[in-house]
């Protein structure tokens, strides 16, 4: 495993570096001075007297190490890179020689271009990205009702043939129960998809089923229950590029239920039942 450091500039202040993003230029010191805003003469907000206020400029300096993992590094098809990046605002007088990095003279002038990031500089991302790309602000969203996590659901990875049978059942237990789900989901319009084909569907939505029971042989107290949980990937609403896997529905039920009616493979077939009345509920609006 090596390391080398790089450097590459940075955005304004209200600005992050997306880590994961592109490679930075690389060097074997730290030596690039990058700019970060230019200054471009500006009508103050505010401002009675409509003077010209002046934009600032601020400058930062980008630290990248980029470390090797791997066989046949760096570039080889076994090698991968991690990048790290650290930053600080850069306090200097030579904004002359900093100017000139960007190919300008004096500063930005206003109307002159903005000067192009080089091509191998890392992705810049400023705080609101998310807001400026979808058009609204994650974080603003109103929660949603927990239902609404169903809507557009039309597959599904589900596999029941492991659930271990309960007394007086034969090992043919988790398959019957997986064919009977199969078929009532699909007369709701929701395909079950083998877990190779998962990948492509999605949110990779996974309806999970899981069934205990007691002590088979002390009839006296003989007691099961069942937990369904059905989960996808969600991402963050404070950071879109964090993306977990999460449960969105349950349901649960057993022998001790109020409305307990039935042996063993009715009460878990009422996880399927539940599960198609919410989702036709939410998907029929």
């Amino acid at each position: 495993m090596g390391a080398r450091d790089g450097a590459s500039g940075v955005g304004s202040a209200d600005q992050n570096v997306c880590l994961g993003g592109g490679a930075g230029m690389r060097a074997l010191i730290l030596s690039v001075i990058l700019l970060c805003s230019v200054s471009f003469p500006a009508l103050g907000q505010g401002n009675t007297a409509g003077s010209l206020i002046p934009a600032q400029d601020r400058f930062w300096i980008l630290w990248e190490k980029v470390s090797f993992v791997g066989h046949h590094c760096p570039g080889g098809p076994q090698c991968q890179e991690k990048h790290q990046y650290a930053s600080r605002p850069l306090d200097t007088d030579n904004t002359g020689f900093i100017y000139r990095l960007f190919g300008l003279r004096d500063g930005a002038q206003r109307g002159s271009p903005w000067p192009q990031d080089h091509p191998d500089a890392p992705v810049i991302c400023q705080r609101n990205q998310a807001a400026l790309s979808l058009g609204f602000d994650p974080a603003a969203l109103p929660r949603s009702e927990k239902g609404k996590v169903l809507r557009g659901i039309d597959k599904l990875y589900l596999d029941l043939t492991t659930l271990k049978a309960p007394p007086g059942f034969s090992d043919t237990f988790g398959a019957g129960l997986q064919a009977e789900f199969v078929s009532r989901l699909k007369a709701a319009g929701i395909q079950v998809v083998p877990k190779e084909a998962l990948h492509l569907v999605a949110g990779q939505p996974t309806l999970n089923v899981y069934f205990s029971f007691t002590d088979p042989d002390d009839l006296c107290t003989y007691s099961y229950s069942v937990f369904a949980s059905l989960s996808q990937e969600v991402l963050l609403s404070r950071d879109l590029r964090i993306k977990v896997v999460a449960g969105v529905w349950s349901y649960s039920t057993g022998s001790t239920a109020k409305d307990h009616v039935g042996d063993e493979t009715q009460v878990i077939l009422r996880v399927v039942d539940a599960f198609v009345r919410d989702h036709q509920y939410v998907n029929a609006r």
